[in-house]
């Protein structure tokens, strides 16, 4: 699933590719409808010039200057591609954007992830109103961290996932940021230490740079805008390595399920 790591490279790919170009034509190809309001979507989009790129948590939000934003939530697979810098196009296209001499097509997420909102409505959607602090962004600090764990009984890395509690953490990054500051994920939020508060608020901020610096995650589909993959699943310490061992005491990883999801961990160096 693209993470904040992916969402914020394609927030950046898109403000220096589509930034105040103006867009001809909406289109959904036929049979890809299901209850998506497609009249309606054409007549707010047409015309209409990209005045802002933004990311909030796991989705990203294209504004225009008719008012309105269309969300796009990329779920597991979907993936955002521009013609121009691309050859081919994303399997199982839903929605094109056509600019005229290129077009950004949306593929493999289903139109109900999708929104169109009038922009001044943007904090009323339930999808953005309830998430948590951006962990990138200045408010985010050790301290802060600390309150936001303060008796929570739930276990750490359930936690991290929670997106009302931070906003744009997926399975992928949480493993690997609760082996970067070895903490157990199982451990309950309220048991954790100042120290390791202190640790687990270092971990999440590297880890996610880290994962820019990388260009994302490309373990299951995402892509740049321009069908090129991340290489941040290339250097995974944990995530995948079952039974491998620890590139630091050299344990076997073991995997255990955690609220639903596959969860890697080393049992000597997390605690």
């Amino acid at each position: 699933m693209p993470e904040l790591p992916e969402v914020e490279i394609l927030k950046e790919e898109l403000k220096a590719h589509v930034l105040g170009r103006k867009v001809c034509t909406l289109t959904v190809p036929p049979g890809k409808e299901g209850d998506c309001p497609v009249s309606r979507w054409k007549s707010a989009v047409k015309g209409a010039t990209i005045v802002d790129v933004q990311r909030r948590g796991k989705m990203l939000l294209l504004h225009l200057d008719s008012g309105f934003s269309l969300i796009i939530h990329l779920m597991m697979v979907g993936q955002v591609l521009l013609s121009s810098l691309c050859d081919g196009e994303p399997n199982d296209v839903r929605l094109v954007l056509d600019f005229g001499d290129d077009a950004l097509a949306v593929g493999q997420v289903h139109l109900k992830f999708l929104h169109l909102v009038p922009t001044s409505e943007l904090n009323e959607l339930p999808e953005l109103s309830r998430l948590g602090i951006d962990p990138l962004s200045e408010e985010f600090s050790a301290p802060r961290l600390g309150e936001l764990a303060s008796g929570r009984r739930g276990k750490i890395k359930s936690l991290l996932l929670d997106q009302g509690f931070l906003a744009g953490i997926g399975n992928t990054y949480a493993d690997e940021i609760l082996f970067d500051a070895r903490i157990a994920p199982v451990r309950s939020a309220s048991s954790l230490t100042e120290k390791e508060i202190g640790r687990l608020h270092d971990s999440i901020v590297g880890i996610l740079w880290r994962g820019l610096e990388l260009g994302g995650s490309s373990e299951m589909a995402f892509l740049h805008l321009d069908g090129s993959k991340g290489h941040f699943q290339e250097q995974l310490r944990v995530k995948g390595r079952k039974e491998e061992p620890c590139f630091v005491c050299g344990t076997p990883i073991e995997r255990m399920s955690l609220g639903g999801r596959g969860t890697y961990f080393c049992p000597s160096c997390q605690s």
